[in-house]
């Protein structure tokens, strides 16, 4: 292991490894710049402090004659745009500085960042990334990177099983096919299962991520209904899920009081699968009158009447949607500036489609189920660091509907001093 004595310039050093990495790794990388995920950076602090410590770990395997000495005060370096603060670990012979940080400058280098990035997301594997920095000669060798590995594992088990709020607005449900190698190198599929949500300040937070062996099954579902139970989840006002058979029994076998919104975009994807051209035209003309009707009463005798209009020549699949008929316009019984947010799986499988970019640029499918649950961890951080970092102005506005309905429907069964009393 190389010793910080060895090392000259931190920025230099890092700035020529990042050139090797880019030639190394080649094919694996983006074509250009601008095409390099930025998913780390929200969750740099994190990793930035675990790297120190493990840096100073290392240092003090290596020269047992010193020992820590706590951390030097906080400071504050740009990653990008982004300020990162963090405290310097230091030894108490000063022997130790990290290579990784610039003593005299407030600008991380870039190259450190793009490392990261490119290690963790970009690499075929994690297993292809340990031989990449075990080739350029880096300071850590493969045993110290596996321990940082397991870390980010070990934190991301940790989020996705953390203690949840009792009450939530709005829950969004969705699965995912992935492609998954097994512990005996296979590949097989598996099926990611995607719990997002609104808390009663209307703030967006993921919940649950969790894969199951074999195709999307009710059976999972339920294990991942559970756990959130489990965890603390009690009470949700209304949760949104596509239409997998027997998912609206299960959801109110385990939350009674809750509605049930099925996917409006999935449906309109179906009417065009089962009608015919003309037929869809009529659907979609319909549809779009009725969401603009004057009172959820109104919408639904429309959509009772679209219905028989279609059954006819469909009489199969207008049954199936006439039994799903307040599934489908529950969104109706909220403000019409809610119903693009509270008619769609739109939020989750946003997320999904990101996770499936990961898994194109790991070749076609996750090599562990360690590497997929470290990466959705890092595209959850990166998403409450950005978009979700502020709640949406149009939940803001209607905020107090949305809370007025969760009382009045849980009316029995809340604190109501305390739930009055919360800062919404």
């Amino acid at each position: 292991m190389k010793t910080n004595s060895e090392i000259v310039s931190p920025q230099a050093h890092l700035q020529q490894a990042f050139q090797q990495i880019v030639d190394a790794l080649g094919a694996h990388l983006p074509s250009s710049p601008e095409e390099l995920p930025q998913l780390l950076q929200a969750g740099l602090t994190q990793l930035l402090t675990a790297t120190l410590q493990k840096e100073r770990q290392f240092y003090l395997e290596d020269h047992p004659e010193d020992r820590a000495n706590g951390y030097a005060p906080s400071r504050t370096v740009d990653v990008g745009a982004t300020p990162v603060s963090f405290e310097r670990p230091r030894t108490r012979q000063g022997g130790f500085y990290p290579a990784v940080l610039p003593k005299h400058q407030r600008q991380l280098p870039q190259a450190y960042q793009d490392l990261l990035q490119n290690i963790l997301l970009e690499a075929k594997s994690f297993a292809a990334a340990r031989r990449t920095l075990q080739a350029l000669n880096l300071s850590y060798s493969p045993e110290q990177t596996e321990q940082l590995l397991q870390q980010l594992y070990q934190e991301a088990q940790d989020f996705f099983s953390r203690p949840l709020a009792t009450d939530w607005l709005v829950l969004f449900a969705d699965a995912k096919v992935i492609n998954l190698k097994d512990e005996h190198d296979q590949v097989k599929t598996a099926t990611h299962f995607l719990v997002l949500g609104l808390d009663l300040q209307g703030q967006k937070h993921v919940l649950s991520v969790a894969t199951f062996w074999g195709h999307e099954a009710l059976a999972a579902w339920r294990q991942v209904f559970i756990d959130l139970k489990n965890r603390g989840l009690t009470r949700v006002l209304l949760w949104v899920t596509d239409d997998f058979s027997g998912l609206t029994a299960l959801l109110q076998s385990l939350f009674p009081n809750s509605s049930h919104q099925l996917c409006t975009v999935h449906l309109l994807r179906n009417a065009q699968r089962q009608l015919n051209p003309q037929e869809y035209a009529t659907f979609k003309a319909r549809w779009k009158e009725l969401c603009a009707a004057s009172s959820p009463d109104s919408a639904r005798t429309q959509f009772l009447a679209l219905l028989e209009i279609l059954r006819p020549a469909n009489k199969a699949w207008v049954e199936h949607l006439q039994a799903r008929t307040t599934q489908y316009l529950n969104f109706l019984q909220y403000p019409a500036a809610l119903h693009p947010h509270l008619r769609s799986t739109n939020l989750p499988e946003s997320l999904n489609n990101q996770i499936e970019n990961l898994r194109r640029n790991a070749g076609g499918h996750f090599h562990t189920q360690r590497e997929a649950l470290i990466k959705m961890k890092l595209l959850a951080d990166h998403l409450c660091q950005t978009k979700w970092h502020r709640t949406c102005p149009t939940i803001i506005t209607h905020l107090a509907a949305l809370t007025g309905q969760f009382q009045k429907r849980f009316e029995a069964e809340l604190d109501p001093q305390k739930f009055l009393t919360q800062n919404f």
